[in-house]
């Protein structure tokens, strides 16, 4: 019998589901930025590229200081 629950594994940091995988690849290729840059961005601020972008280049800014 199948589970119709979305399931996560507990191992996984992030809890990424498939649909959601694909488009974090297309973001970290779209941007040109580290994947794992891109999946803290999009659990702040979510999948819009703008704000993915903006949000890690905030981040950078902030640790050179």
């Amino acid at each position: 019998m199948y589970s119709m629950n979305r399931f996560v594994s507990s191992t996984d940091r992030f809890g990424i589901y498939g649909t959601e995988e694909y488009q974090l690849n297309h973001l970290a290729k779209q941007l040109r930025l580290p994947l794992e840059d891109v999946l803290r961005a999009v659990q702040e601020v979510g999948f819009d590229p703008e704000e993915v972008e903006e949000y890690i280049r905030d981040r950078k800014n902030r640790s050179l200081f």
